[in-house]
C-alpha cells in the first residue's frame, strides 16, 4: 500500500500531465462574442413577398472624427412622399418631400449610440406603377451601406407607411 506521500506525488504528476496535454492539444477558434448586427424586417398588411416597409437596425460607427452622411431616395417614377427625420429627440427635416439630398450628421464618435428614425408616407401617383420604394444610404462609417425597401401599393393613389430606426454603434 502506497504511503500517503507517495499518492499525493502520484496526484501531482497526472495533474502536471493533463496540463501538458492540454497545453499540447490546439485549442478550437471560437468564434469572438459580438452583438448580432441583423437587418430585421417586417412586411406591412398587403404587402408582397420580399417587400419591406419597417427597418430595424444597427449601423457600425469606428469612434474616429471621420464624418457619417445620410442620404434618403424616395418612390418610384413619380411617387410622392411626407417624411420626417429625427436623430434621438432633434427634429432633422419634418414634413419633407421628395428626395432628401446628402447631409452630414455628425463623426463617428458623436453619434455612437445615438438612433436616427426615418418615418414616412409614400403615396403612389404614378399611372405606370403601384411599387413604392424608400432608399438610405448611409456611408462615412465602418462601411457604406443602402437599404433599400418597397411595397407594392393595391390600387393607384394609395399610400405605403414606412417606418425605420438606425442605431449607431461602435462595437
Amino acid at each position: 500500500m502506497p504511503t500517503p506521500k507517495k499518492k499525493a506525488a502520484k496526484k501531482l504528476k497526472k495533474a502536471a500531465a493533463k496540463k501538458a496535454a492540454k497545453k499540447a492539444t490546439p485549442k478550437k477558434n471560437s468564434p469572438p462574442q459580438t452583438r448580432s448586427i441583423s437587418r430585421s424586417v417586417s412586411r406591412s398588411a398587403g404587402a408582397a413577398m420580399g417587400e419591406n416597409t419597417t427597418l430595424d437596425t444597427l449601423y457600425i460607427v469606428d469612434g474616429s472624427d471621420n464624418n457619417v452622411s445620410l442620404a434618403v431616395k424616395v418612390g418610384d417614377k413619380g411617387q410622392t412622399s411626407d417624411m420626417t427625420i429625427k436623430l434621438n429627440d432633434k427634429v432633422i427635416s419634418e414634413k419633407h418631400a421628395g428626395d432628401f439630398d446628402t447631409i452630414i450628421l455628425g463623426t463617428n464618435k458623436m453619434l455612437d449610440g445615438k438612433k436616427l428614425s426615418i418615418a414616412a408616407t409614400i403615396a403612389d401617383t404614378s399611372r405606370e406603377t403601384n411599387l413604392t420604394s424608400l432608399k438610405i444610404q448611409l456611408t462615412g462609417g465602418m462601411d457604406p451601406v443602402e437599404f433599400p425597401l418597397s411595397r407594392t401599393v393595391d390600387k393607384e393613389g394609395a399610400s405605403a407607411d414606412y417606418l425605420c430606426l438606425i442605431e449607431f454603434f461602435k462595437p
